[in-house]
């Protein structure tokens, strides 16, 4: 793998970390972005230790065809985030959290999406195919994928 930062899969979001006390100005609002099936997607101002059901709130709140069962609605915000709300049965795109589809993926796509090698994402799509498809996550480490890799993408993919 060439070296340089992670691919856009892998690099993941880190929690915020909030340092209170004296001197130090705490933000009174916050900017987010929501998306998706809701009645007004855009960014909007919020208070500070708004949560995604506000974000949602004043969106509008969302369209008769949202699955909310894929969103937590519980979630503190923070200042910059974007939230997708998915429409039911929707196939979420990888780039709003959605994973990649083991039984469905192209080498290329596996390999792009997930920072895997191109002979990995290759062998992936050999077994598919020697094998028919995956009924399983777990089955990538018949592959074989090394337990490094199956364990940095399990969470990424999808049967």
């Amino acid at each position: 793998m060439a070296a340089g930062p992670w691919p856009l899969a892998i690099a993941q979001p880190h929690p915020t970390v909030a340092i209170t006390g004296p001197g130090v100005d705490v933000p009174a609002t916050l900017q987010a972005a929501v998306l998706g099936a809701v009645r007004s997607p855009s960014r909007y101002t919020l208070p500070a230790g708004a949560h995604v059901a506000d974000l949602i709130e004043v969106a509008g709140g969302v369209l008769t065809s949202a699955d909310l069962t894929r969103v937590n609605l519980t979630a503190t915000l923070a200042d910059g985030q974007s939230v997708y709300v998915p429409l039911k049965d929707e196939v979420v795109p990888f780039e709003r959290g959605g994973k990649i589809d083991l039984n469905a993926a192209s080498a290329d796509e596996l390999h792009r999406a997930l920072g895997i090698s191109l002979t990995i994402a290759r062998r992936i799509v050999a077994y598919r195919a020697a094998h028919g498809a995956f009924g399983a996550v777990s089955q990538l480490l018949l592959v074989p994928v090394s337990k490094t890799t199956y364990d940095r993408i399990k969470d990424l993919v999808s049967v």
